[in-house]
């Protein structure tokens, strides 16, 4: 009976191509920094975009109070609440890596309060945010009239 033998060479594993990291870790101490600011920048800016997409959109609904445009401001709100609420978890992959994130959850928390003003100018706009003194005109206690002028005859 005839045996085969199987020779494995191992080789030598070769260096990494030029640009090619293995594992994030290799990375020098200052280009990691720089690499992880500018996700976080990138992260705390994504929602930019989305202000002129709501701004677009809420343009085109109109002025008048139907379906579609109610429809698309409930949207348009929920999506810039949820937006506030998610900050942590945005940055969720950048904490503990040793770079502060307060002024990027800071620029991140100002783009969702900008994107809730855009959706409250035009909840204003089409009169369902009761901000004019007429809206509260209820509120305005009833005075019933105490005197009465009883008119006189020189007759």
């Amino acid at each position: 009976m005839q045996t085969m033998e199987i020779k494995i060479r191992k080789e030598r594993i070769k260096e990494n191509p030029v640009g090619y990291k293995r594992d994030f870790n290799d990375c020098q101490g200052q280009e990691l920094k720089d690499d992880l600011e500018r996700k976080a920048s990138s992260i705390a800016k994504g929602g930019l975009g989305q202000i002129f997409m709501f701004a677009f959109t809420l343009y085109m609904t109109g002025s008048a109070i139907n379906l579609f445009s109610i429809v698309i401001i409930g949207q348009m709100l929920s999506q810039s609440i949820q937006y506030l609420t998610k900050v942590h978890s945005a940055f969720s992959s950048l904490d503990n890596k040793g770079i502060p994130l307060f002024t990027y959850k800071l620029i991140y928390q100002a783009i969702g309060l900008l994107q809730l003003g855009v959706v409250g100018y035009k909840l204003y706009n089409i009169g369902l945010l009761p901000f004019n003194s007429a809206d509260w005109i209820d509120l305005v206690p009833y005075h019933s009239q105490r005197e009465y002028v009883v008119p006189y005859n020189y007759n």
